[in-house]
């Protein structure tokens, strides 16, 4: 006997489960990607000498060899706009919303509105997990697929924003279903308010969310998008027998990133010094905690002062080389917590901050590497630049740091002791810096000798020195990009 192909809500229920083969295998081969290229290509190979600036060159790309160098080169290059990521992510993130919209759409086709609001409620339920996965602020998966916070961030994003509009589909459908208001009462009887409730919950964060009022009311945003989305799982769980899977496995990393965090926490007595353009540094004396607090360059922790903004977790990229002694950090006065820091009377405060975090960069397999800076980026920049000639004396490292003014300087120790050619930049007395040259022409005065690009700062040194790297790895250069910053 022939059984008969599951249609309506079985086909969906069925259909829906494969969304998460299909995610795990996207998640299985970023992490091979990973594996591979930390230990094969970044790394030397056993016996191998890194060659001295001026040394034998490489040989340029030919082929297969250059023919991939132009699909990096395509992925990574970055198109004008506020808006626009690399291509790379611009792709992955396509590709996202393509496969949630084909699971809200493909199957029977049918007038039933009702039908197509239980599609858009599995297929929010079944991106839970996946938006807490990536919005786990100690990087569950960062060790794995070596992502940036900011690269977490940007799919944490659309994944919210995928499980909000389903959530708000599922409930439009079924409110225009051809039910009658006291059938829809009844109906809503049965089953609870907890669905409606979770509907307001996801708006709420889903409004608050969009950059514009994320920028002007920061604070809301962030106590809206904690305390909404966890009322938002235990209304959803007692909603439909058919989320709690789903509710739990979120539930699970929830409570999974905030052990975590506990874990790592420490509590510590930090010193405030007000710094030029409105900026403040904050050294932290890792010695007054019990435990021992080790980091690499590159690391980032999240900083609370509840005397200053009680229950906020803030993360700041670590911007002194590993030392026993103090953690700094170096904090642009805004607003919210930030201008709270920079304008309190008190320079001591008790300080609780979690980590470090974030899987940074190797860079021993490079002769020479690139680091650039914008403002504040230099948290990033400095210590890499320190680190890197006390690690690696053959090493070539060209720092470079743009800064409005020249008084910024003043907020790291340039001491010629460090053996770091540091280039400052200041825009107010030189203009803008063409950066894209600048990459360029330090690139090809390696002679062919594998170089890396690392940069920290505003959007436009970002993409212009990504762009400047895209162009080079087109011409067949072989070079490593990395980027680094941070933002909800």
């Amino acid at each position: 006997m022939v059984e008969e192909p599951l249609t309506g809500r079985e086909f969906s229920r069925v259909f829906v489960q494969t969304y998460n083969a299909i995610i795990g295998f996207f998640f299985l081969v970023a992490t091979a990607s990973y594996f591979y290229k930390l230990h094969f290509t970044m790394k030397p190979k056993a016996g191998e000498k890194r060659p001295l600036l001026g040394g034998e060159a490489v040989a340029p790309a030919k082929g297969v060899s250059l023919m991939y160098r132009k699909l990096r080169s395509a992925l990574l290059y970055q198109a004008p706009g506020r808006y626009f990521e690399a291509n790379g992510t611009m792709f992955v993130v396509a590709s996202y919303l393509a496969l949630n919209i084909f699971y809200c759409f493909y199957g029977d086709s049918t007038t039933d509105v009702s039908y197509m609001g239980n599609r858009f409620g599995l297929v929010c339920v079944v991106n839970l997990p996946i938006m807490f996965l990536l919005g786990s602020k100690t990087g569950l998966l960062v060790q794995w697929t070596g992502w940036s916070h900011e690269g977490y961030n940007i799919l944490h994003r659309h994944a919210g924003r995928v499980v909000c509009l389903t959530a708000l589909g599922h409930i439009i459908c079924y409110s225009f279903n051809g039910r009658t208001l006291g059938e829809q009462i009844m109906r809503s009887a049965q089953i609870g308010v907890g669905g409606g409730l979770t509907g307001l919950a996801f708006t709420i964060i889903l409004v608050t969310s969009f950059a514009p009022a994320r920028n002007k009311m920061y604070e809301v945003f962030l106590y809206a998008h904690v305390w909404f989305l966890v009322a938002g799982i235990v209304l959803l769980f007692f909603h439909y027998p058919r989320c709690r899977p789903y509710c739990a496995a979120a539930s699970v990393i929830w409570l999974w990133d905030r052990i975590n965090r506990f874990k790592n926490a420490h509590h510590v007595t930090a010193t405030t010094t007000v710094l030029s353009g409105n900026t403040v540094k904050l050294s932290m004396n890792v010695k007054s905690t019990f435990r021992e607090i080790h980091w690499q360059t590159g690391q980032y922790v999240y900083v609370t002062i509840n005397k200053l903004a009680p229950l906020q977790a803030h993360p700041f990229t670590i911007a002194s080389p590993p030392n026993p002694n103090t953690l700094e950090l170096i904090i642009r006065a805004r607003s919210g917590f930030s201008k709270s820091l920079f304008l309190a009377d008190e320079q001591e405060h008790r300080v609780t901050f979690h980590g470090p975090y974030g899987s940074p960069p190797k860079f021993d397999g490079f002769s020479k590497v690139i680091l650039l800076a914008g403002g504040a980026g230099v948290a990033y920049s400095y210590p890499e630049a320190v680190e890197l000639t006390r690690q690696f004396p053959g090493m070539e490292v060209d720092f470079f740091w743009v800064v409005p003014q020249r008084d910024f300087v003043s907020w790291v120790d340039m001491d010629p002791k460090h053996n770091v050619d540091f280039k400052v930049w200041v825009t107010a007395e030189q203009g803008r810096p063409d950066i894209e040259k600048y990459v360029k022409d330090s690139i090809r005065a390696a002679q062919g000798q594998k170089c890396a690009v690392a940069v920290c700062g505003p959007a436009a040194l970002v993409r212009n020195s990504r762009n400047a790297c895209a162009s080079l790895l087109w011409e067949g250069v072989d070079v490593e990009f990395f980027s680094e910053n941070f933002g909800w």
